[in-house]
């Protein structure tokens, strides 16, 4: 009698016991497997897969537009509230549209034909031919609109390498006549490169 006793209670520690593992492994190894699942890189040019941290599109910022002017610095800072998005290309194409809003005579006209991102992070501004063909001004005045330009996409779009206009879809050699705009913007509106790299008297 004692023998089955005794073999009873060693079966009912044995269930007990399995019973136990089986939890332990069910609930404390979810976290584990949980955190196997692959993580999802976002390279900017997305927001597909974002999860939580797309509700940012949502969300309003207060962005800096900079605009040509007639004072002494030749730049002033307007700030706008506009849409967020985690998307570079979405975020370049709301501060560039506040920029043409700002712009004054026939500039205004101008329209945003499209915005591109290549991959080293260049920001390409597609504008229609009124940005060339309605801006008349001297070479500090053609500089304060291509500076002005410049800072809006790179303050307001985070990784922003540098910024390209375009008009028309075409590359120009020249906005104002002033200065090159076959190349990205940033050489050309640093302070050391305010003399014009080309002086011609004609738009091409």
């Amino acid at each position: 009698m004692g023998n089955k006793k005794f073999i009873l209670v060693a079966l009912l520690l044995l269930i007990v016991a399995s019973a136990s593992g089986w939890l332990a492994t069910k609930y404390l190894h979810l976290p584990a497997r949980q955190l196997k699942q692959p993580l999802i890189e976002l390279n900017g040019d997305t927001a597909e897969n974002a999860g939580v941290g797309a509700t940012v599109a949502d969300d309003t910022i207060t962005a800096k537009i900079f605009l040509p002017s007639d004072d002494e610095a030749g730049i002033k800072i307007e700030e706008r509230s506009i849409k967020n998005s985690p998307v570079p290309v979405k975020m370049a194409e709301a501060v560039v549209m506040e920029y043409l809003k700002g712009l004054k005579q026939g500039l205004k006209d101008t329209k945003l034909l499209g915005i591109y991102r290549d991959k080293r992070s260049i920001i390409y501004i597609d504008l229609s031919d009124e940005f060339r063909k309605m801006f008349s001004g001297d070479v500090r005045q053609e500089y304060a609109l291509l500076k002005s330009l410049y800072e809006t996409v790179t303050v307001n779009v985070p990784g922003t390498e540098d910024v390209r206009v375009l008009v028309d879809g075409k590359e120009v050699e020249s906005v104002g006549g002033h200065f090159d705009a076959l190349y990205p913007l940033g050489n050309t509106v640093k302070e050391e490169s305010r003399q014009p790299a080309a002086d011609n008297s004609k738009k091409s």
